[in-house]
């Protein structure tokens, strides 16, 4: 096994070194901005110069931007998914062919689908991304990583892909007991011998923790986890311990998004991301104005992309909400984002009174491309509602309830609504799960 991981590593690094070193170069750049290699003077002068090459380029071949003359980003019109979805491809450079590019989709965090495009140079950074975030918990290419996650038809990977990637898919949708102990059986039979890192949702590590309360750790006696990483939602302090305690390894929760890429990563305090400032500015705005937010202010969290030149994401709003905090790594001081928000997300139980994972149910909205923003609530036990703004002729509603009692159970009811929109809360989030019921 460890003869296949030097292998799979040196064919990654040797296609990379053939098709220019973009990978290993973008690598660097992490390394240099990330590990106290550059002084915080340089790093301020890499944004500007990688800001001035972006906005140039946004100016003379989006469409949506040509009107634009400023070159101060503070300046630039705050954009979100809804902005740019409805301006369709007058958001793509056209120095690209779409058929070239490649496609990111979400389900959504805030229940709206929403796909942006990326061009080769900006997947190769988030590559590059992959290996420097996990190389902080020992990872290098080759070596194996189980994913926690719901694993549906349109975002599973081929055989082949797990093969040459050294992955494993497990999924997380049954969170029952005996669910749970399954994927301990599995983790400790494909990690024993030559090791893995597991990549899963906070929820899923959560359901793992109460497991954990109830039946202590001898489930997985044997594992053998070099690291952890959460993602997609708060990782609590309980469930950071537990999970640490289980397998005897680092546990970090990491900050990422389908349509940028990883945006920070905690690591000396539980959930105070040290933001990737090689590939992304990351600005704190007010609640309610596109104003900065003062240090420690709760705000919405604005990402500036500096990388992808396909799809220019400038100064975009991700959704989330955090605040600036001033943090001491590798003996400077520097900004991170702390009281991060997180998803709004509520629990769930299926027919049967077992844990749903919120994944399972947000991933099944990739398959329906048409549906713009959606709600799913727990009226009663065994009782559903699904809240579409759609239209009706739009969506094989029999085929959506029954894509849903897979995952409820034959005997779950399931009534849809339609309307125009869902409202968000104070905060700009929708809820895309939301709990009526104590049962």
């Amino acid at each position: 096994m460890k003869l296949l991981e030097f292998a799979r590593g040196r064919a990654f690094w040797i296609m990379d070194s053939l098709k220019g070193k973009k990978v290993k170069s973008a690598l660097e750049i992490l390394h240099n901005c990330e590990d106290g290699i550059w002084s915080e003077e340089q790093v301020n002068k890499y944004h500007e110069a990688c800001i001035q090459r972006l906005l140039s380029h946004a100016k003379t071949t989006v469409p949506f931007y040509k009107d634009q003359k400023d070159t101060v980003l503070r300046n630039w019109p705050v954009v979100n998914k809804n902005i740019l979805r409805s301006n369709g491809d007058s958001v793509l450079s056209g120095m690209y062919k779409k058929e070239n590019l490649i496609s990111m989709s979400t389900s959504g965090s805030t229940g709206t689908p929403f796909t942006s495009w990326q061009d080769g140079n900006k997947k190769k950074h988030v590559n590059a991304e992959t290996l420097y975030y996990n190389g902080q918990i020992g990872f290098s290419i080759g070596k194996r990583i189980i994913y926690l996650r719901s694993v549906v038809s349109e975002v599973q990977k081929s055989d082949w892909q797990q093969f040459a990637q050294n992955i494993y898919l497990l999924d997380c949708n049954d969170l029952s007991d005996k669910g749970i102990k399954e994927k301990m059986r599995f983790i400790v039979k494909h990690s024993k011998d030559c090791g893995a890192m597991l990549m899963g949702y906070a929820s899923t590590l959560t359901a793992f923790q109460k497991y954990f309360d109830k039946y202590g750790y001898d489930d997985v006696k044997g594992a053998k986890i070099y690291g952890v990483v959460s993602g997609s939602e708060m990782l609590y302090d309980a469930t950071r311990s537990s999970i640490e305690k289980a397998f005897n390894c680092k546990c970090v929760s990491r900050y990422a998004n389908e349509e940028n890429g990883f945006l920070g990563q905690d690591w000396d305090k539980n959930n105070v991301f040290l933001m990737n400032r090689a590939d992304y500015l990351v600005e704190i705005l007010k609640i309610e104005s596109d104003e900065p937010a003062e240090d420690e202010e709760v705000g919405r969290i604005v990402v500036t992309d500096l990388y992808n030149y396909a799809m220019p994401m400038i100064r975009y709003d991700t959704g989330d909400v955090g605040a600036r905090v001033k943090v001491i790594h590798n003996g400077r001081e520097r900004y991170a984002v702390g009281s991060f928000g997180g998803r709004i997300v509520d629990s769930v139980k299926d027919f049967n009174g077992n844990p749903v994972s919120p994944h399972a149910i947000t991933n099944l909205m990739w398959k329906y491309k048409k549906i713009r923003q959606f709600q799913f609530v727990k009226k009663a036990k065994g009782k559903y509602q699904l809240i579409l703004n759609v239209q009706k002729n739009d969506i094989n509603e029999k085929e959506l309830i029954q894509d849903y009692k897979k995952i409820f159970g034959q005997n779950s009811d399931f009534v849809v609504s339609y309307c125009d929109d869902i409202p968000v809360l104070a905060s700009g989030k929708r809820r895309y799960i939301v709990n009526e019921s104590a049962d």
